[in-house]
Parts: C-alpha cells; structure tokens; sequence
C-alpha cells in the first residue's frame, strides 16, 4: 500500500486525526506526525512517501523550515500546505521547496484529497520517477 502512503504532519491532534480518519475512509495509509522533530527523528520511516500534507504553523520550526530541513536530507515529496497566516511571501517561497498548493483554514477535506490524488497520478504517469516531486534549482 505505498503508493497510497501519505504523511500528515499538524501539532493540533484533533486536526491530525480527523485527517489521518478521512484518508484512511478513503483508501490511503495516513502517517500522523505532530511536529518537524518527530518527522525528522522518523524520517527513514517516510522515504518512500509521495505527498506531505503539513501545518504551516507548527511550535519549533514551521512547515516551510520543516521542508527546507527535509530537502536538505534527499526528501523529494510532494507538498500541500495548510495554514491560517498566508503571508505574501508565502507561495514563493513554499513553490522553491516543492508545495504544490496551498490551502487556507478551514480546509475542505475534498479539496485535499483531490490533490492528493493529482500528485499520486502524476507520479504514476512519470513512471514513478519522482518527476515533479523536488523543487526547482
């Protein structure tokens, strides 16, 4: 089921497990992270994962430190990101680090899903290769 394998990280467990309860409803094996140290401690756990959903907004690094720190370590996910603080500066930066959207809070959990499965089928119709999964140089 790894190619159904999706990793959420939110530091708000009712958020991370109303998430990870939807995915997990509609077929994906959800992955519930707290923070950037946890995903980080655990990465070796996630290597294989294809999309990240992620809290912009997180105690001790946000989510774009989080990916940049990832990036840094070969982590060529896809990401979606969600946050209620969209500063102007936001997309820009998220887009170098790979976030492919960005979704405001509240977020509606269909709008979500249907991203995911972009980015999954994507990959299926680059053979897998991780086409499109790392940031630009």
């Amino acid at each position: 089921m790894s190619e159904k394998r999706i990793l959420i990280i939110d530091d708000d467990p009712a958020v991370r497990e109303c998430y990870g309860r939807f995915f997990r409803r509609q077929g994906y094996d959800p992955c519930l992270e707290p923070n950037g140290v946890s995903v980080e401690k655990n990465l070796d756990d996630y290597r294989e994962v294809k999309v990240v959903i992620l809290d912009y907004r997180m105690p001790g690094m946000n989510g774009l430190e989080l990916m940049r720190r990832l990036r840094s370590r070969g982590f060529g996910a896809a990401g979606l990101l969600v946050t209620a603080y969209a500063a102007p500066e936001l997309p820009d930066e998220a887009r170098r680090l790979g976030i492919r959207r960005i979704f405001s809070k509240p977020v509606v959990v269909s709008q979500l899903l249907q991203a995911v499965q972009e980015i999954l089928q994507a990959e299926v119709l680059a053979g897998g290769a991780g086409e499109g999964c790392f940031p630009e140089p």
